[in-house]
């Protein structure tokens, strides 16, 4: 009778005591910060994930030294073909070593205290792409155990309730893992047996909008610094000095902490001097118990020809930055000038807390990073049309403001008509023969033919002059319109920014000498793009900026937007063009500040915003 009474209880799911056996496996699934392990609030839907509710955790991608070697990696050292993928793969979540546990999700399993010393149990993930990139550890007194098919479970841990943690080894990818997984908890004793599971999802990488403070600034220093050769300052770039040095006092004095990350110009891969171009700063959160838990992510350019994105893995990773790359042929469209992020914002019942990014394509072919960005499925990307434009960028034309309203932010845009009227205006008045451009010459500058004498009267006959700004304020419209339509942007929540195109077959030239090793590269050469001016007819009709374009700034908190300086037609003593932007922003609530950058980023078909970026802050939830 004994042991007929003991199959009948197995036979019921019972324990020898009588007890029915269950496992309980529990995440953060209300995304509440805190795993309830007495109420029920992450039990219900704690099997299917939702954009709503779901468990979320973290790509565990930065990168912590060997403490007993600080400077050095704890993967090992790769040369040759295979480098633009190894450091993705050296990071905290290479091998099964948790080295980073401030970055693991919470999982907990219910105490069962009615379980005998016999009892068993195993944690498995399942999910297409899972068991690869998934990483499951136990807490053990102060270590982390890596937790694999054969991990054995002490009956005391079964009976308290296990304490795990679990992290990625990568992030959601296009046409490859979407970041998915179930986590089963499987308990056996003395023959009876129960499992349970829970649902989660890798959180996405997002990128920054301008409602977000600024937490650290990059860009390029003017000092090369020739690892091979003892020449000193000879090879300095003056006017390059000159930028960085008034971004580093300008930063410090708009009251960020962080110094200034400047990157130095020959021993980090030759000339690149486009930050904003070859990394983007984002990153990934999750629920914490005191508030998000936020790991920094520097994405690098889709461009594979382009060394300086490496900058993200030898330079800015660290034990509180990851870096990724979605790696691809890129152009120029696939400069990350060319993505711009809306900032948060509800319309026609879809809310999007994390904004949305925007992208520019040319020759009707998508930019590469426009499959990471969608693969996130937070930042819907808006794609645009970029054919008019010679280096194809967002930032060329269009930028997104915090504003006093109820939308929280404005939108402003190039208005190459309203700077027609500006000169159109002066010569009206009699300032014809004043030039058109005032930037004058200093010393250290470089080649003057770099600034043009020409005056008002000539440069408004300059042949298609008109046409192809006329051309470019419809275009400029119909990227407009499609913001209006995504968004439900209002005309009066747009700025008009005067500004003025020249066609890319007119482009100073400088005199500019055939690239070679101590010059450094204008914003097409870096991508690889050398012979763009000349390559196609329609390249030359497309357009470049005639003055530094004021739209290609820093905006920074308070009100404070650091711009190119437009150096305009001076009449009566002001730059009519720079008081134009000043009067514009000002609307928005906004003090410019100009600073020079003719000669450092102008000459070579960029401005400010490109030979910077900035990381914001990401303590915003976007669940």
């Amino acid at each position: 009778m004994h042991s007929f009474a003991k199959i009948a209880l197995l036979g019921f799911g019972l324990t020898p005591t009588g007890h029915a056996l269950k496992a309980t496996i529990l995440a953060d699934t209300n995304r509440d910060g805190r795993i309830d392990m007495t109420g029920s609030s992450d039990v219900e839907g704690k099997d299917t994930w939702t954009e709503e509710r779901g468990a979320l955790f973290l790509a565990n991608i930065a990168h912590s030294r060997r403490p007993k070697f600080p400077g050095r990696s704890h993967c090992p050292f790769v040369y040759g073909a295979q480098s633009d993928y190894y450091p993705v793969e050296c990071n905290d979540a290479w091998g099964n070593v948790q080295r980073n546990p401030k970055y693991l999700a919470p999982l907990r399993t219910l105490p069962n205290p009615d379980l005998t010393q016999s009892a068993e149990a195993s944690v498995s993930v399942s999910g297409e792409g899972a068991i690869a990139n998934v990483r499951i550890f136990h807490k053990t007194a102060d270590t982390w155990a890596f937790v694999d098919n054969g991990y054995a479970f002490k009956a005391a841990d079964l009976k308290a309730g296990l304490e795990l943690g679990i992290d990625a080894r990568d992030v959601r990818r296009p046409n490859g893992w979407d970041g998915r997984v179930t986590v089963h908890f499987n308990l056996t004793d003395k023959g009876a047996s129960a499992s349970d599971h829970v649902a989660l999802r890798v959180a996405p990488v997002l990128t920054h909008h301008t409602l977000q403070d600024i937490d650290q600034v990059f860009t390029v220093s003017g000092d090369h610094h020739i690892p091979f050769l003892d020449w000193g300052d000879l090879f300095d770039d003056v006017p390059q000095k000159r930028f960085a040095e008034f971004l580093e006092k300008y930063t410090a004095r708009a009251g960020i902490k962080k110094p200034v990350v400047q990157f130095d110009m020959f021993h980090d891969e030759l000339w690149d001097i486009w930050p904003q171009d070859f990394f983007e700063p984002a990153y990934t959160s999750i629920p914490g118990p005191d508030g998000p838990v936020v790991l920094r992510v520097m994405i690098r350019s889709s461009q594979r020809d382009r060394p300086a994105g490496l900058r993200v893995f030898s330079k800015l990773r660290s034990d509180t930055v990851g870096a990724v790359q979605h790696l691809a042929p890129g152009g120029s469209t696939d400069s990350l000038g060319n993505l711009e992020t809306v900032p948060p914002y509800t319309h026609n019942g879809k809310s999007y807390p994390a904004g949305r990014v925007v992208m520019g394509r040319q020759d009707n072919i998508q930019p590469y990073m426009m499959s990471f960005l969608a693969a996130q499925e937070v930042q819907a990307p808006i794609d645009l049309d970029h054919d008019w434009l010679l280096v194809g960028h967002t930032d060329e034309y269009m930028q997104f403001l915090p504003a006093n309203n109820s939308r929280g932010w404005v939108m402003a845009i190039d208005d190459p008509i309203a700077g027609l009227n500006l000169l159109k205006r002066a010569r009206a008045d009699g300032h014809g023969a004043v030039a058109a451009m005032s930037r004058p010459h200093i010393a250290d500058d470089g080649d003057p033919s770099c600034l043009p004498d020409s005056s008002i009267d000539s440069v408004l006959v300059l042949q298609d002059f008109e046409s192809i700004n006329r051309f470019c304020a419809e275009r400029i419209k119909y990227n407009v319109d499609i913001i209006k339509r995504e968004t439900g942007i209002t005309d009066e929540e747009i700025i008009h920014i005067p500004s003025l195109y020249l066609s890319a077959a007119r482009a100073f030239d400088c005199k500019r000498k055939p690239k070679d090793i101590f010059s450094k590269m204008n914003i097409l050469e870096a991508v690889g793009d050398h012979h763009q001016l000349d390559r196609t007819a329609a390249n030359k009709s497309r357009a470049i900026a005639f003055y530094p374009s004021a739209i290609n700034g820093i905006v920074y908190g308070n009100g404070e937007y650091l711009a190119p300086k437009p150096w305009g037609p001076n009449i009566n003593g002001k730059d009519i063009i720079a008081t134009a932007v000043r009067e514009a922003y000002a609307r928005a609530g906004f003090s410019v500040t100009f600073m020079d950058d003719w000669f450092d980023h102008h000459v070579l078909l960029g401005q400010t915003h490109g030979g910077t970026n900035v990381a914001r802050d990401a303590s915003q939830k976007w669940w």
